[in-house]
């Protein structure tokens, strides 16, 4: 255990959650308009927009894994996450400026070098990601209790989603204004207010914060891996995280081609959707928290990816805007419960291992998972290409005449079909340590570290 119990107050606990509020506008917006921007307007073929997203996750699944770790036994002045917050965000504006700005460096037409451009500079964005956020959010367990982590990832999801709202009206801004070959001026002046909003997001907790976790002088990855692979429940999370992504990711890349392309919402019916999913979100946050609190996070994300999964089956029959918005409330109501557990989750392995171990890992807590995580959005975005790339012969409802592939509508049941099998994993693993419970067996009854390390060797996990 940590040897500083002091709580965060209420106001630290908005600005480090709240900190996520530029990045994931960046994050979401690239993850939602670069298949608008490279497949749609710069008529990238499906398949070269596919892989060049893949690698990306490539990108992000090292640089997560190198950073995360790095920075678990990196000590400086600043402590050891800050440093990578202070390099990470400056890259991560630049590089998110770069994937929209081709025009800037190619010339019109060359497919070949549009391809490798993109392929570098949204790998380039995830890497500095990695490096940032990494390191940010192993930095959580060092800043809080237990007991501190549900209101702390409240607002680092309340962050997420107004970043995904954020960044779903700059999607739909790039819709609009971009074309041809160039970027306006207006989404210009879009990128650049959302590099102030991320740059200015972590000035308060860099300043502001300064707890941390006991330094580990030379952690042992392999044993890590080892140690973490030995909790059964872990391994399943794992697992079912790395089926949700598959779905997940399809849905991000899909959504918003579909509401654009398919069901051709105007700027009106846009804004209406944004203005929906932010009060669906917040709404369904209290109420998976109340859940979370009284019936605990495994019972609640069941639920949440049950009710997630049946109405992703509805981009089968949605073919009006009001229609659209029913399935766009019933969705962003699951993915609320879902995106309120990966930071509680994480961070209650981590408090789990401390216990255990009594060192800080919580980097390689929230680093390790980017390999199979991931993996499965690489292979999710690989299936993307091949799914867009299908017959076009679906009729768009409210242009009959047109007609796009159909990949519009097999997308949802696809997504449905991963989280129902992650479902079918989260019904065998328990993620609801028992803290009070496993200091009262271990602290006393394991006299030093060495003989914890020993204690786990001969049981043969945790």
């Amino acid at each position: 255990m940590l040897e500083e119990t002091e709580l965060l107050t209420r106001l630290q606990k908005i600005y480090y959650g709240m900190a996520r509020f530029g990045p994931s506008t960046m994050l979401d917006m690239l993850d939602m308009a670069t298949s608008l921007f490279y497949f749609s307007i710069q008529r990238l073929p499906a398949i070269y927009t596919g892989i060049s997203m893949a690698m990306s996750y490539i990108a992000i699944m090292i640089s997560e894994l190198v950073f995360g770790n790095l920075s678990d036994r990196t000590h400086t002045r600043w402590g050891r996450r800050k440093p990578f917050v202070m390099i990470g965000a400056p890259g991560m504006a630049i590089s998110f400026t770069l994937v929209f700005t081709p025009h800037l460096f190619l010339a019109q037409g060359d497919l070949i070098a549009l391809f490798l451009y993109a392929l570098v500079t949204q790998s380039l964005f995830k890497a500095f990601y990695g490096m940032t956020m990494t390191p940010f959010q192993a930095w959580m367990p060092e800043l809080t209790e237990s007991e501190e982590r549900p209101a702390v990832s409240q607002w680092q999801n309340i962050a997420n989603f107004m970043g995904f709202v954020v960044g779903t009206f700059g999607t739909t801004l790039l819709a609009i204004e971009s074309h041809q070959w160039g970027l306006p001026p207006v989404l210009v002046y879009m990128i650049l207010a959302f590099i102030v909003i991320q740059i200015g997001g972590f000035i308060l907790p860099l300043v502001g914060l300064k707890k941390e976790g006991k330094h580990i002088d030379q952690p042992d990855l392999l044993k890590d891996i080892g140690r973490a692979l030995h909790d059964r429940d872990f391994v399943g999370w794992i697992l079912a995280q790395g089926f949700l992504s598959i779905g997940f990711a399809m849905v991000i890349k899909s959504a918003f081609p579909f509401i654009n392309d398919y069901l051709l919402f105007g700027t009106l019916e846009f804004v209406i959707f944004g203005a929906e999913l932010l009060l669906v979100v917040f709404i369904f946050f209290m109420i998976w928290r109340w859940m979370i609190k009284n019936h605990g996070k495994g019972i609640t994300l069941r639920i949440a990816m049950i009710v997630t999964a049946l109405s992703l089956f509805l981009t089968l029959f949605v073919q009006t805007p009001l229609q659209g918005f029913l399935m766009i409330a019933i969705v962003g109501s699951g993915l609320a419960g879902y995106y309120l557990m990966p930071y509680i989750v994480y961070a209650d392995f981590a408090n789990k291992d401390e216990i255990l171990t009594g060192e800080s890992r919580a980097g390689f807590y929230t680093s390790f998972p980017s390999i199979p995580l991931n993996t499965f959005q690489a292979i999710s975005v690989f299936l993307w290409g091949f799914v867009f790339s299908l017959p076009e012969v679906a009729q768009v409802p409210r242009a009959p005449s047109e007609t796009v592939t159909l990949g519009y509508l097999y997308w949802g049941p696809i997504a449905a079909v991963f989280i129902l099998l992650a479902v079918i994993i989260l019904f065998q693993i328990n993620i609801d340590p028992d803290f009070e419970a496993l200091e009262k067996e271990h602290y006393g009854s394991i006299p030093g570290e060495d003989e914890q390390e020993d204690y786990a060797d001969e049981s043969g996990k945790w």
